[in-house]
């Protein structure tokens, strides 16, 4: 499926670390098959430009290959041309595929048993990129490929919109908790 699959910058990158400067895609910044920036590191010029032939771009897929293997993610337009460090990089499609519909894959049970039998390591699993050139996944045609992958991108909105919902909520809640033990105080002082 994928013309290249291979390692990102593996080795120290903490002396080109900055405060500000470019986000470095890292193993924790993958889970659930999405990005997150729960944690972000930034690293400087001279070491994102030396990493220009590892750069991901829109539609990519990385995985992680320590710790929590086989997360994956797909590259969203607001990080095209982002460097990364430790993670297996999918890129260059050999055909026509939908890298959203691939990602969903990567989450079902199959893939993650998949996964983990190939994995190694007893306190740390690992994952080679050259056993996952070997990974075999069945696809659907292009056109089932995109229906899929859009159904699950718009069950993921709506879940994330009622975890939002039910965020505000339980603050509402508390807020009222507040309130009433406020009021109740009040009274039994007055």
């Amino acid at each position: 499926m994928y013309g290249a699959i291979g390692n990102a910058f593996v080795g120290t990158a903490t002396p080109y670390y900055v405060e500000h400067g470019h986000f470095y895609l890292e193993s924790n910044n993958v889970k659930d098959g999405q990005i997150n920036h729960n944690s972000e590191i930034f690293i400087n010029d001279e070491f994102y430009e030396k990493q220009k032939d590892k750069w991901l771009h829109t539609g990519d897929i990385v995985m992680v290959q320590s710790g929590h293997v086989g997360h994956a993610a797909v590259i969203p337009e607001e990080l095209d041309n982002i460097a990364a460090h430790a993670l297996i990089m999918f890129r260059n499609p050999k055909e026509k595929f939908e890298p959203y519909f691939l990602n969903y894959e990567y989450q079902t049970d199959t893939s993650k048993k998949k996964i983990e039998n190939i994995a190694t390591g007893n306190t740390i699993r690992h994952i080679l990129a050259s056993d996952m050139q070997e990974f075999i996944v069945d696809v659907p045609t292009y056109t089932e490929q995109k229906r899929i992958a859009n159904y699950f991108q718009r069950l993921d909105h709506l879940i994330t919109l009622h975890q939002c919902k039910c965020f505000h909520i339980q603050n509402v809640l508390k807020f009222i908790r507040v309130k009433i033990i406020t009021v109740e105080k009040e009274k039994s002082d007055a």
